[in-house]
């Protein structure tokens, strides 16, 4: 009977470490659960910082969109201007030839040989200097280029996109 009492007591005391191991296992089992749990609430919150990250990337392509586009608008306005104000002289002097060959038109219409040669002399040295001047002042060269070379350079952004990727940290487990 004594040699059953040493079986009894080395059971026993297997039966205690086995216990006790049962008893942490039910403990970490207990503990990953509630990291599983946590897991929605921790994937919740990263998917929201990761939005705030992208939108505020987005956002900030949007303030750049608006500057470029300011940009063209005023290079817009520059080039309309210069237009403006090449046609603008190039009408007046446009308008200032017509009327001197409508005058010098009327003048030759004159009958009157003395009052012709009156001012013929004035008139020949007025036509000719405007027709020496024309090229020098009537200038129709567009001053400036009506369209716009501007090429927008994406291709870094667009590899950056492209291969825009989460910073891997390896994860403490407890």
């Amino acid at each position: 009977m004594q040699f059953s009492g040493l079986l009894k007591a080395e059971l026993s005391q297997i039966l205690q470490l086995l216990s006790e191991k049962a008893k942490h296992a039910t403990e970490d089992i207990t503990r990953l659960k509630q990291l599983n749990d946590t897991i929605s609430v921790n994937c919740f919150d990263f998917q929201h910082r990761l939005t705030v990250q992208i939108d505020s990337l987005i956002e900030q392509l949007q303030q750049r969109k608006q500057k470029l586009l300011q940009y063209v608008e005023e290079e817009k306005e520059f080039k309309r201007r210069i237009f403006k104000e090449q046609i603008g002289r190039c009408t007046t002097k446009l308008s200032k030839t017509t009327a001197l060959i409508q005058f010098c038109i009327e003048v030759l219409k004159e009958p009157d040989p003395a009052t012709y040669l009156q001012v013929s002399s004035a008139l020949i040295n007025r036509a000719t200097t405007q027709e020496f001047l024309w090229h020098k002042e009537m200038q129709t060269t567009p001053e400036t280029d009506p369209d716009f070379i501007l090429n927008l350079d994406v291709n870094n952004l667009e590899y950056a996109i492209q291969t825009l990727d989460f910073a891997q940290l390896k994860g403490i487990f407890f």
